[in-house]
């Protein structure tokens, strides 16, 4: 009997297959992977029901929009930290929070709505907690590569072709507004839920619910994410990066960066440093490797600091436990009032 908590070549595979198309029919997932459309649904509610494997959507975080993406670094007394960094991972707007091994206690991403509101949150809120000593943030200016564009290796060039024709369209047309906000938080839990199922939770018609997602798929306004517990892939290890390059290089070596295999998350910055970089790597030494790699490759980049990441507690809607699996759910909704007594309802593990 298969352990249940690895996944093998086929579910690996499958996996592949919806990273490149996310919102995939199973005949067509099927039909690439060479087995039967009900194989794979079944495969595909067992590894989700197990929190190996997650779906989510947000609005692209690499095309310009009127949220603010903020890389928050907290210093806190050790024995108010877990509380910390559960109340954070438990509000609609964190995308992920880290317990980083030096520098600082913890490092969270916040996807606000605006400046204003984060700037009341970190400097009103969050900074007045108990046993928070120092907080600070740098807003993301650009974002060059987002955890979505992250890819297992299970495909064959052949097979990943095929699938490409049902990727998610990149250029962008128009843009995300509040009128959006229903559907992206319905999606935000499940990624590839059923036009049905978003009509219903979003209490409009099946050809509005359609009209919607086609024109947010269409544009490319929205990112839809296949999530893997991070111990199963090969890439074990998470580190976070801060580097200084010069500001008329920027925006190419961001470009170059986000090319590269172990690069999860890379932004431009404002701050004592300009790039903050989130990588994966295949063991603590990998990292060496990397640095050797950037060096010798992007001569413009100065690593400034680098850190490694002891604990990953919240990846986009999902709480993890100590091996990355999925084990509660959070809605994403960077709309709502950003406040640490936010409590938003938790949902059980989704299946597809």
């Amino acid at each position: 009997m298969q352990d249940s908590s690895i996944l093998d070549e086929l579910d690996l595979a499958l996996v592949n297959a919806v990273q490149i198309a996310p919102r995939g029919s199973w005949q067509v997932l099927g039909s690439v992977l060479g087995v039967d459309p009900s194989t794979v649904a079944r495969r595909w509610q067992r590894i989700t029901e197990l929190g190996l494997v997650w779906m989510t959507a947000y609005a692209r975080l690499t095309v310009p929009s009127s949220f603010v993406l903020g890389c928050v670094e907290i210093d806190c007394v050790p024995a108010h930290r877990d509380r910390l960094a559960t109340v954070l991972a438990r509000l609609p707007q964190v995308v992920s929070v880290h317990h980083v091994g030096s520098g600082r206690d913890l490092f969270v991403l916040i996807n606000a709505r605006n400046l204003t509101a984060l700037s009341r949150f970190v400097l009103d809120e969050l900074s007045h907690q108990p046993g928070v000593r120092r907080t600070s943030v740098q807003p993301a200016t650009t974002v060059y590569s987002e955890g979505g564009h992250w890819r297992l290796d299970a495909l064959s060039p052949r097979q990943r072709a095929e699938l490409a024709r049902h990727a998610l369209k990149r250029t962008r047309q128009g843009v995300v507004t509040e009128a959006d906000r229903d559907l992206l938080v319905a999606l935000s839990t499940e990624g590839r839920r059923s036009v049905a199922e978003l009509a219903a939770l979003t209490d409009t018609s099946v050809s509005t619910a359609r009209r919607r997602l086609r024109r947010l798929i269409d544009g490319g306004l929205m990112s839809i994410r296949c999530e893997v517990a991070q111990s199963l892939t090969g890439w074990p290890v998470s580190a976070i990066f801060w580097a200084n390059v010069p500001p008329d290089e920027l925006s190419e070596v961001g470009r170059r960066l986000a090319k590269l295999p172990e690069i999860r998350f890379c932004a431009a910055v404002t701050g004592e440093h300009n790039l903050v970089m989130i990588v994966w790597l295949r063991s603590p030494e990998d990292g060496q490797r990397l640095e050797e790699y950037l060096a010798a490759h992007l001569p413009s980049l100065s690593l400034a600091e680098r850190a490694i990441t002891l604990r990953q507690l919240k990846r986009q809607t999902r709480l993890l436990d100590d091996l990355g699996r999925s084990i509660e759910i959070v809605p994403a909704d960077p709309w709502a009032e950003l406040h640490l007594n936010t409590r938003p309802t938790l949902l059980g593990r989704s299946s597809a």
